[in-house]
């Protein structure tokens, strides 16, 4: 089941979002995901691994990250 939520985004925070989705090749919406999915899992609210996916991009993301 998904679900829909808004957010409201200063400038600053939109156009860095909106940089960091082109360079990893995402849609803004998809990036938003996976940064709320990493912090979560990060801060212990949500298991490491679900699936393969989330797995590939979280390899993604700390690859890009120490590039």
């Amino acid at each position: 089941m998904l679900n829909h939520l808004k957010i409201l985004l200063e400038q600053p925070e939109y156009s860095a979002l909106i940089h960091l989705a082109e360079k990893e090749l995402r849609t803004p919406a998809d990036q938003v995901r996976l940064i709320v999915r990493l912090d979560l899992i990060r801060r212990g609210l949500l298991p490491e691994v679900e699936n393969q996916s989330t797995q590939t991009q979280e390899n993604f993301v700390r690859h890009e990250s120490t590039c």
